[in-house]
């Protein structure tokens, strides 16, 4: 059984930017430049920007709504993106990648979300199995449970870097890792290098 007093979150950044910054944190005008300059920099391969944007504001403004009916009470209208455990594929994403290590126990409770898995994978129907963690979030205590009866999703071996991905399906359909959704700032405000 995992214990909360053991467990961490991490987050995977790029040295250069920084940590804690999403994206659709930016007005969208603004986060379009950006991937413009990702573009331009051969950073960034996704055909249409405009689509790929829609579709993360989108999903927040999901993963928001979701956690606010559950009762969550978020601080942030955006979620700052991290991994319950560690992943060290994730690294491949970034040039030059840093990670930040934070124990759960520093959180108050109500103002994280999980999923059982990428979030844009857990939400999305067209994958919907009969397990209970499709098209949901949770709290702390309850993904501890669901990892107790599920263990981590399957290992799937992909490297951005290296354009290794898996075979069976597309990486954006795999499970990958549980995700951990931080919707307060405050105790990341104390890892933020100055």
């Amino acid at each position: 059984m995992l214990i909360k007093d053991k467990a961490y979150l991490y987050h995977y950044f790029e040295r250069d930017v920084g940590p804690f910054k999403p994206l659709t944190a930016l007005p969208f005008e603004k986060a379009k430049e950006v991937l413009i300059d990702q573009k331009d920099a051969g950073k960034f391969y996704h055909p249409n920007i405009d689509q790929f944007l829609q579709k993360r504001y989108d999903h927040d403004k999901k993963l928001y709504d979701t956690f606010i009916a559950r009762g969550g009470r978020p601080q942030l209208t955006t979620p700052i993106y991290m991994m319950f455990g560690e992943h060290k594929q994730w690294v491949s994403a970034y040039e030059n990648p840093e990670i930040i290590k934070i124990s759960l126990t520093e959180f108050d409770p109500k103002t994280i979300s999980f999923t059982y898995g990428d979030s844009f994978a857990v939400f999305d129907s067209a994958l919907f199995g009969e397990e209970e963690y499709w098209n949901k979030i949770y709290f702390i205590d309850e993904i501890l449970k669901i990892i107790d009866r599920h263990g981590f999703p399957p290992h799937v071996e992909y490297d951005f870097k290296r354009g290794i991905y898996p075979l069976d399906r597309h990486i954006n359909h795999q499970l990958k890792y549980v995700e951990a959704h931080v919707w307060d700032d405050t105790i990341l405000n104390k890892y933020t290098p100055k």
